[in-house]
């Protein structure tokens, strides 16, 4: 019995020691051939992120020998004998862009008085030879201006006049600066000032390529000072690639009925948010932009300097549809043009951008056929019906700039096309009624 055992044990083992064998080696091989796979993904990873490496090398050596600049470190004494000889131009018009305080004025002068370091002044050489400050157009306008040299536009002109130097104000290291002049410093005092050196980085004339190119520079460059709005940006674009355009966009920014119909506090007025709303109506009522937008900004920036640097562009028209339309929209409502609207409470707030995008630039872009038709169209009902669009009900907070267009224009460019459709005399489709507001008997 135990013999026969024996026997089938022995038999049993003799047949599960190879099939045991050929697992364990089909599994090895299995691993090592993972392993292998492995290790050649591994191997390619890493050839990939050195080629990788080495062509952001490649490229950023390229571009620093692109942008190739001379550090130079120059007496305020010396730069104002380059300004006096119109050999650096801070542009006149970049004056009326800035907002310094006078608090920030005197903190600067403070500084240079004190020796404290300030920023680089990056200046690139123009094809006249003349060196443009591209960033810093503040600190040495201040500078020039507290001397007494400053050369800027007239309150409501373009003639350029003297400016008279300013007094300073007490601060925090130098309370004693309170009411002071340059001419009433001491002596020693002006001639320290004037030889305190400055670092100009000064650009070369190949390094950026072209104007576009000088100001992008100058956009990523303005992080010192008073912090500049996306329109005083872009003001500052387009005074250096076109003065004349720029002050064509201003003129046109203060046409009186655009400014009753968006009736914009002081505050937003000193950013320029005017110029901004203006760029957009002159912008984004052109038909190619339903369909580029992006970034607001990016385009508006864009497309700014696309005007600037076209001379076939029709500026006389452009003009004329902008002055035609806010006189239209001021005539018929007034200051409730962009202004919300419900049919419980009828026209409340302030100035909606919502309100300005689907009704002013709309409207913009229909002009010509909304003129045909101006002694019957019904523009309050027009702005009733856009703001009683279930898209137009909800909120505008927390949206970016393009979620909102998206969301609006499509919905006013629908109600604009329904009312030159049947007529404004008519009332709009059943699709686009609007609830009457509650009648209001006014105070006399």
């Amino acid at each position: 019995m135990n013999k026969k055992i024996l026997e089938m044990i022995s038999s049993f083992l003799s047949c599960a020691i190879p099939t045991t064998t050929m697992t364990i080696t089909k599994t090895a091989t299995k691993t090592a051939t993972k392993a292998t796979a492995k290790a050649a993904t591994k191997n390619k990873v890493d050839i990939d992120a050195k080629k990788n490496s080495l062509l952001l090398k490649s490229a950023v050596d390229k571009k620093r020998r692109e942008i190739s600049s001379d550090n130079i470190s120059m007496s305020i004494g010396e730069i104002l004998n380059l300004y006096r000889d119109d050999e650096l131009d801070i542009h006149p018009e970049f004056q009326r862009v800035f907002r310094w305080l006078p608090e920030q004025k005197s903190r600067l002068i403070e500084s240079l008085l004190l020796g404290i370091p300030l920023p680089p002044i990056y200046v690139a050489t123009n094809d006249g030879g003349q060196w443009e400050v591209i960033d810093g157009v503040q600190r040495l306008s201040t500078i020039f201006e507290f001397m007494g040299e400053l050369f800027g536009p007239k309150e409501k002109s373009d003639e350029l006049e003297k400016k008279a130097s300013f007094k300073l104000s007490a601060t925090k290291h130098l309370p004693e600066l309170d009411k002071m002049l340059f001419s009433s410093l001491d002596q020693a005092l002006r001639l320290e000032f004037k030889r305190t050196r400055l670092d100009v980085k000064v650009l070369s004339r190949d390094s950026l390529g072209n104007n576009k190119g000088k100001f992008d520079l100058f956009e990523r460059l303005n992080t010192y000072g008073q912090p500049l709005s996306p329109q005083e940006l872009r003001n500052c674009v387009l005074v250096s690639l076109n003065p004349e355009r720029f002050r064509w966009l201003k003129k046109l920014s203060e046409d009186q009925n655009f400014r009753n119909c968006t009736l914009l506090s002081d505050s937003q007025m000193q950013e320029r948010y005017d110029m901004d709303l203006a760029l957009r109506f002159l912008t984004l009522r052109e038909p190619k932009a339903i369909n580029v937008v992006v970034d607001v900004h990016d385009f508006l920036r864009e497309r700014m300097e696309e005007i600037a640097l076209d001379e076939s562009y029709d500026q006389e028209a452009a003009a004329t549809t902008f002055h035609e339309v806010f006189e239209f929209l001021e005539k018929s409502v007034g200051s409730d043009a962009f202004r919300s609207w419900s049919a419980d409470k009828g026209f409340r707030g302030g100035f909606s951008l919502g309100g300005y995008e689907g009704i002013a630039i709309i409207i913009g872009r229909h002009w010509t056929k909304v003129r045909r038709k101006k002694s019957s169209f019904d523009v309050k009902k027009f702005i009733e019906t856009v703001w009683s669009q279930p898209e137009y009900n909800k909120s505008f907070s927390g949206l970016r700039a393009r979620e909102r267009m998206l969301r609006v224009m499509p919905v006013a460019e629908r109600v604009i096309n329904e009312f030159l459709k049947v007529g404004s005399s008519s009332a709009p489709a059943n699709s686009l009624a609007v609830k009457k507001a509650p009648s209001v008997v006014k105070k006399k």
